[in-house]
């Protein structure tokens, strides 16, 4: 998980531009948390984590 998060961080992890709209950032969300579910993509724990951890980290920034 990441240890220190940040704005820049968090949407550097889904992949979308800093400062993205909700829904745009919404839909990097969804998309990422299907591809490394742990329940379908076990061997992608990790980046699951990251995924829920940035996307928490940047529902409170909007």
């Amino acid at each position: 998980m990441v240890e220190m998060m940040t704005t820049e961080t968090a949407y550097a992890i889904l992949g979308v531009p800093s400062g993205s709209d909700f829904a745009t950032t919404a839909k990097a969300f969804r998309d990422l948390r299907d591809k490394y579910n742990p329940e379908t993509n076990p061997f992608r724990r990790k980046e699951f984590a990251e995924v829920m951890a940035a996307f928490e980290f940047l529902q409170r920034q909007f």
